[in-house]
């Protein structure tokens, strides 16, 4: 028999992608995420790296995109919610980061809680992936990027904002818009040779209000990855972070948005056949 009876519904022994019922894969079909998720897995430790995402979040995207023992790939992993996301799911993964300093709390957090710990590399993502991730070995990559200039503006209306957080992501000063999106389509093009054929890859990205206009980073960055040969994009899936505080900009004179959602760009490596006739 194909269909299964489980406590949590029919599974399809057909399913090549996941370990999802069928009810399961229909709620995870939505495209806003609404979600709350606790503040747990020693998050006041996590958060220490301005943009750290909830493990169960990464874990709840892992679960549609995975089966159990799938590997799993983060070339910007932070402190490691992706990868805690990956323990949490029975999963193995890969982390690379440029900071040691977020290496060392994603371990003291998996020594906390007693998880297993995953190997993250220390240095720059282009030059480890291609000298020690075999192509065609990764099962599913996710990621959040680092966002253009969020980290480096000096004047900006928050304090909040001006006391970010987030580390500089790389030793270029100020990036033009143009120079950060090419740096991610060159971290990207490396990504997709890693990533197994028909397999998928979930990128965070948040859109940018800044310098009096609205910065629709998720739709720019979405062109530049499928840009690249074989990425093609699949879904655009909203997280609404309730857990965000709202701010009072512009008041009383000008509407400013206080953003509390992130997308979530899901792409598929896709290899076109060429058909051809004798």
């Amino acid at each position: 028999m194909t269909l299964v009876k489980l406590n949590k519904g029919i599974y399809n022994k057909k399913n090549k992608l996941n370990d999802l019922t069928g009810s399961e894969w229909q709620y995870s079909t939505k495209t806003v995420i609404s979600k709350s998720y606790p503040s747990n897995l020693q998050h006041k430790i996590r958060s220490q790296h301005g943009g750290q995402k909830p493990p169960e979040l990464c874990a709840d995207i892992i679960k549609i995109f995975t089966k159990k023992n799938c590997l799993i790939l983060d070339p910007l992993c932070g402190v490691g919610g992706s990868l805690i996301g990956a323990a949490l799911t029975n999963r193995k993964a890969i982390g690379i980061e440029i900071n040691n300093k977020w290496i060392k709390i994603y371990k003291k957090v998996c020594k906390l809680e007693k998880l297993e710990e995953f190997p993250v590399y220390l240095g720059d993502c282009n030059n480890i992936i291609n000298k020690k991730i075999k192509n065609n070995s990764i099962d599913f990559v996710i990621t959040d990027v680092p966002y253009w200039i969020m980290d480096k503006l000096k004047k900006t209306r928050s304090k909040l904002a001006r006391n970010s957080k987030l580390s500089n992501f790389n030793k270029i000063k100020l990036q033009s818009k143009e120079e950060w999106l090419k740096e991610m389509k060159d971290i990207f093009s490396n990504v997709v040779k890693v990533l197994k054929n028909n397999s998928y890859m979930a990128v965070f990205i948040g859109d940018l209000y800044r310098g009096k206009e609205y910065n629709q980073l998720s739709a720019e960055l979405a062109k530049e990855i499928t840009s690249i040969q074989n990425f093609k994009l699949k879904s655009d899936i909203i997280w609404v972070d309730n857990s965000k505080m709202l701010h009072i900009y512009g008041y009383p004179y000008a509407y400013i948005p206080s953003l509390i959602h992130q997308h979530i760009l899901i792409f598929r490596k896709e290899i076109d056949i060429i058909k051809t006739t004798n």
